[in-house]
């Protein structure tokens, strides 16, 4: 396996080997969308490179398709002569354990750190993170994220350890490859499951398994309007983000780094993406009102997620991960080190599926070109309506991968989306724009996906209106919605009683504390307007000299400003 992604001197990049793990029912259909393109079988054709997969949920009710997929998957590369164990596909389905069993190991969760990371603080004030209080959910229900948690603590540290002998099977299996790898884990922002697990399953995976050597991607995909209203402005996604912002924000991270040690490092070395589906719910959703309401809410709900899902993960294998890695380098995530400027709390990248027609909806087969034209145009200019981010976001740098039967009309598409993105979301005239084609094999479907680096979980809509759901919670019902640090004693969302100013309230009662301002975690102290800012703040630290260079500060940021984005390219 090599860890050699890109040549900064020539600009070539290598191809790459895909991997992928999806946790919760969202996650699962990531990995089911990965399996469906014939992109990542193709790569397997060449004898260096290898693709693992990895499925983790409670329960197996949403796993049947996935594992149906994979068998199928082993078949495709048999038919084509390509070697199966170049193919690793795993389905963890945790049991939903017994009370007894449950709280014997978290009563040890002590132990378990100590073992992971010999300098961690034996406190003496430790209890159970999870109140004897609280319900069992079933499988297939939803669980809270800090039972999510506990569940996968258990099954990596207890017993047999099945997720950590998963983990460990799966890093082998990516190590024999001797093309550079990227991982993507996929998950959903308001699912308790997904977001409970992810904060520990990641950091065994990057940190422990990996010791940091591949970029590994976070996927979270944001709630839509249609989904169940436990999903749709839950507190779980405010903490969610709360916690990510901490992981993948420098300044933010190195407050907690500081007091807890290199243990909670971000583990998201490769960045991360945030996949909002309103614009494909709102577009199939258009003007279909037959049928039986609730069959056909959960049709709705069912065909919006594997559109999201399979958009990403087109994306993901465009060009052997080519495309994926350039869109990265913008987010300062995967250049060298002395090319990376952090964007701090501007660190997130949105990756937003605008969908612009859906057979049978609005239009239907054989109407007149002139139909489609117009309503094309309509759902391009819906995009920042349904984009998920407040009026104002702004950034200075933008993809657009836009797909579509030849007959679509591709120039006047990229006309509309360059003016509607170059309106509503570039910076000025310095700003970079980059819009990409490609012929999509069903001739009544026309999408885009539109990618803005620079958002600040601040950006979010979501994110205030989850917060004004967390904010009706009760201090126990809180505490459910937490997940990471919880086991070390700070809840997180919550201000710091004992350290004014600062976040993260110890559930014990003791001294446990985060360096992380809490005005700056709950959002009313805001962040730099844009990216741009704060990478020129960057750029002037890096560039302080002793002696005066010929031309001034000024020259040097306003040069090395202006190849920022060419980067990317």
């Amino acid at each position: 396996m090599t860890s050699s992604l890109y040549h900064s001197a020539t600009g070539v990049q290598a191809p790459h080997c895909m991997h992928v793990v999806g946790i919760g029912r969202t996650g699962a259909g990531y990995v089911e969308a990965l399996l469906r393109t014939g992109e990542i079988e193709d790569l397997l054709e060449d004898p260096r490179a290898r693709f693992a997969a990895l499925v983790v949920d409670i329960g197996d009710q949403d796993m049947e398709v996935v594992g149906d997929y994979a068998k199928s998957f082993y078949k495709r590369l048999e038919s084509r002569g390509i070697p199966s164990d170049r193919f690793l596909f795993q389905s963890v389905a945790l049991p939903v354990p017994e009370k007894d069993e449950f709280f014997e190991g978290l009563n040890r969760t002590r132990e378990f750190l100590k073992l992971e990371y010999p300098r961690y603080y034996w406190n003496p004030n430790f209890e159970s993170y999870v109140s004897h209080k609280a319900t069992m959910p079933q499988a297939g229900e939803h669980f809270p994220r800090i039972i999510a948690k506990g569940i996968y603590a258990n099954a990596y540290y207890a017993g047999e350890r099945p997720l950590e002998r998963a983990l460990k099977k799966f890093v082998d299996h990516l190590e024999g490859a001797t093309l550079p790898s990227l991982i993507t884990v996929c998950f959903s922002l308001a699912g308790g499951t997904g977001s409970g697990m992810v904060v520990d399953l990641v950091r065994h995976l990057s940190t422990v398994k990996l010791g940091r050597r591949i970029p590994v991607i976070g996927v979270g995909q944001l709630p839509h309007s249609g989904d169940p209203e436990v999903y749709q402005n839950s507190p779980t996604l405010y903490t969610t983000l709360n916690e990510l912002d901490c992981m993948l924000d420098d300044d933010k991270n190195a407050g907690v780094t500081a007091v807890w040690g290199d243990l909670y490092r971000s583990p998201f070395t490769g960045g991360f993406f945030i996949v909002n589906p309103e614009q494909s719910w709102q577009r199939l959703t258009a003007y279909t009102t037959t049928g039986e309401k609730e069959v056909r809410q959960n049709f709705k709900q069912m065909v919006t997620n594997r559109f999201v899902a399979d958009s990403f993960m087109r994306f993901v294998v465009v060009d052997n991960g080519r495309d994926l890695f350039r869109a990265l380098r913008p987010a300062g995530l995967t250049g060298a080190p002395h090319e990376t400027v952090s964007a701090k709390a501007r660190s997130w990248t949105l990756f937003d599926v605008a969908k612009l027609t859906h057979p049978g909806v609005q239009v239907l087969p054989g109407e007149a070109p002139s139909k489609w034209d117009s309503v094309i145009k309509q759902w391009i200019d819906f995009t920042p309506k349904y984009s998920g981010l407040k009026d104002g976001f702004k950034t200075d740098y933008a993809e657009a991968f836009i797909y579509g039967s030849r007959n679509m009309g591709h120039d006047d598409m990229n006309k509309a989306f360059r003016k509607m993105l170059t309106e509503n979301y570039l910076l000025d005239a310095e700003s970079t724009l980059q819009i990409f084609n490609h012929e999509f094999f069903d001739a009544l479907t026309a999408y885009a996906n539109v990618i803005l680096p620079g958002v600040a979980k601040t950006d979010l809509i979501g994110f205030w209106e989850s917060q004004k759901s967390y904010d009706k919670l009760s201090w126990e019902e809180k505490l459910l919605e937490h997940a990471w640090l919880i086991d070390i004693g700070p809840m997180l969302s919550e201000p710091a009683i004992r350290f004014e100013g600062m976040a993260g309230e110890c559930i014990w009662g003791c001294a446990c504390w985060v360096v992380v301002p809490y005005d700056q975690l709950r959002g009313d102290k805001l962040p730099p307007a844009n990216r741009k800012i704060i990478v020129e703040q960057g750029i002037a630290a890096m560039t302080k000299t002793v002696v005066p260079t010929p031309g001034g500060l000024a020259n040097v940021k306003r040069v090395a400003v202006e190849r920022a984005p060419a980067l990317a390219k």
